[in-house]
């Protein structure tokens, strides 16, 4: 099947509020304290009105993929300043369970590294939480371990392993 990536638009916000809902409870369950995974469902509503609010269609780096109008893949690009100096990041890349070992983490990755050089940046960088699986698919598609980060949420703090490509 030929996967459509699209980059979003504002009238997407609702359904990656959503999506991002179901992802993470499916993913970090485990990984990530119980209680927050369990207050996004109550938190969405919030979170979509927060991202109406911020929505800026000029500098919007986030990509969908759509199947029956519903989004199963998801990926965000955002330029950062953090310990490894000034980089764009791939902050969000969320595939569906059911949607993943498809090769639609890599059209997302191929989609991030070809919007990253465009915007004149040689590198990108991925930071992945030290206990989720998906540090193997990093790794596997030649992400150089460069350090590891603090990812603090409310009651809880964590560590990402961070990744380093050349684009």
């Amino acid at each position: 099947m030929e996967w459509n990536i699209e980059k979003s638009k504002k009238e997407d916000c609702k359904l990656i509020v959503e999506f991002i809902t179901k992802v993470w409870s499916e993913t970090y369950r485990g990984i990530i304290n119980d209680n927050f995974l369990d207050s996004l469902k109550q938190t969405e509503e919030d979170r979509y009105i927060n991202a109406i609010n911020k929505f800026d269609e000029k500098n919007n780096m986030e990509y969908i993929i759509k199947e029956n109008n519903e989004i199963i893949a998801f990926s965000k690009l955002a330029k950062t300043n953090d310990m490894h100096g000034k980089n764009i990041e791939l902050q969000s890349l969320y595939v569906l369970k059911e949607y993943q070992n498809r090769g639609i983490g890599k059209k997302l990755i191929q989609n991030a590294f070809k919007k990253a050089k465009k915007l004149g940046y040689k590198k990108i960088i991925v930071g992945c939480l030290e206990n989720n699986k998906s540090n193997d698919f990093y790794k596997k598609i030649n992400g150089k371990y460069i350090g590891k980060r603090e990812f603090k949420l409310p009651n809880q703090t964590l560590y990402e392993n961070v990744y380093e490509y050349n684009i």
